[in-house]
């Protein structure tokens, strides 16, 4: 019984480390730029599937942005601008494997949410069963906005 327990520990071991970033990965999530906003939407087994109007998937400048910056000393900043207003929330965040959690300055908990980064796409998923949030990183949606602009323009 004692030998099943301990090969149980390891192979539960093995996942957890399984999950965990790697350093490429790990420097990526704490990028100095941040992630911006992409989409922000609530689970449909919920039973209220809903799309943030202003993060569907497209930029709306000047309307809408935000951004999460997550630090090497587990520090965040979050700053969202909807419709004039801006909110900012500063606070810690705990990463344990692929869950993250963030503790805001007023010492609420918000997540833990499941992490998935995909360094090729540069995007990055924080999901929790309520809701879905997808961020790319700062320097490829800057890339991204200019590539559009340059497709807009008249020739």
């Amino acid at each position: 019984m004692r030998r099943f327990s301990s090969i149980l520990v390891a192979a539960f071991a093995g996942i957890a480390i399984a999950s965990e970033l790697n350093t490429d990965e790990l420097k990526m999530l704490r990028d100095s730029g941040g992630w911006e906003y992409v989409t922000m939407s609530r689970n449909e087994r919920n039973g209220f599937p809903t799309q943030h109007n202003c993060f569907d998937g497209r930029p709306h400048p000047g309307q809408c942005s935000g951004s999460l910056t997550l630090s090497g000393n587990n520090t965040f900043v979050q700053n969202l601008r909807i419709q004039g207003q801006t909110v900012r929330r500063t606070g810690t965040y705990q990463l344990n494997g692929d869950q993250l959690a963030f503790i805001d300055e007023l010492g609420t908990q918000d997540g833990p949410y499941t992490l998935t980064l995909d360094a090729q796409a540069k995007s990055l998923v924080l999901q929790m069963p309520q809701v879905r949030m997808e961020f790319l990183l700062e320097s490829e949606y800057r890339k991204n906005m200019q590539e559009q602009k340059k497709r807009e323009r008249p020739r």
